[in-house]
């Protein structure tokens, strides 16, 4: 179950355009940095770590990061295809989780 600490990220965020990955970015790496969430992605994962895609690294053609809330250990995904622009999706994984779309 969510907790307060995590509640307001428990959206399912449509990622469409580069602009909008660029906010999904933005939004998750704040919450690492205030220690809300913790990047669980695996190392071997990507070229490039969630850290360093914060930090304005060039985005791989598959994006896919796992975070877990610090507080209640609620998990989140954030994943698109770049490639193509299929595009992808901020949010909970565990559907039940999701409040409301975005």
């Amino acid at each position: 179950m969510a907790c307060d600490k995590c509640k307001d990220l428990c959206v399912r965020y449509a990622i469409r355009l580069p602009g909008d990955l660029r906010k999904a970015i933005s939004i998750a790496s704040q919450n690492v940095t205030d220690g809300t969430l913790i990047d669980t992605t695996g190392p071997s994962a990507h070229s490039v770590s969630f850290a360093q895609l914060a930090a304005g690294q060039t985005w791989d053609d598959i994006v896919a990061y796992h975070f877990r809330c610090s507080c209640c250990g609620e998990q989140f995904s954030l994943h698109a295809e770049t490639y193509h622009g299929s595009g992808g999706y901020w949010e909970p994984v565990r559907k039940a989780a999701i409040r409301e779309n975005l």
